[in-house]
């Protein structure tokens, strides 16, 4: 079994809301265009699929963290989203109490011996 493979499922629905809100936090996309940035962002590390993508933005939508408009880009409509005030503060509670998660998530996976040799 791929090791990557195994894990990549776990750690993507986690943080998928989180990772939708931060992109949207620069500019307003479209849904296969938030899954491309997240890839690119990611040097291709975090990848979200279709399956997962549109129901993740239906629930930030019903919270009210980002609002979905239909734009015309290239002579088609389609449906672009964009963070909402209320968005980016839940954005910035996550993101801090992502960056405290890790810290002490580090405490507990990494042992001295592992910290010194990276």
């Amino acid at each position: 079994m791929n090791r990557k493979c195994y894990w990549d499922k776990s750690f993507m629905l986690g943080h998928a809301k989180l990772m939708v809100l931060a992109v949207l936090r620069d500019k307003p996309l479209h849904g296969y265009g938030i899954i491309k940035e997240i890839k690119s962002r990611s040097n291709n590390c975090c990848s979200i699929t279709v399956g997962t993508i549109y129901p993740v933005l239906k629930t930030l939508e019903s919270e009210g963290l980002i609002k979905s408009e239909k734009v015309l880009e290239k002579g088609r409509e389609r449906i672009a989203y964009k963070i909402t005030p209320r968005g980016r503060k839940v954005l910035a509670e996550g993101l801090k109490r992502w960056i405290e998660f890790t810290e002490g998530a580090k405490k507990i996976l990494i042992t001295n011996t592992e910290q010194a040799a990276s």
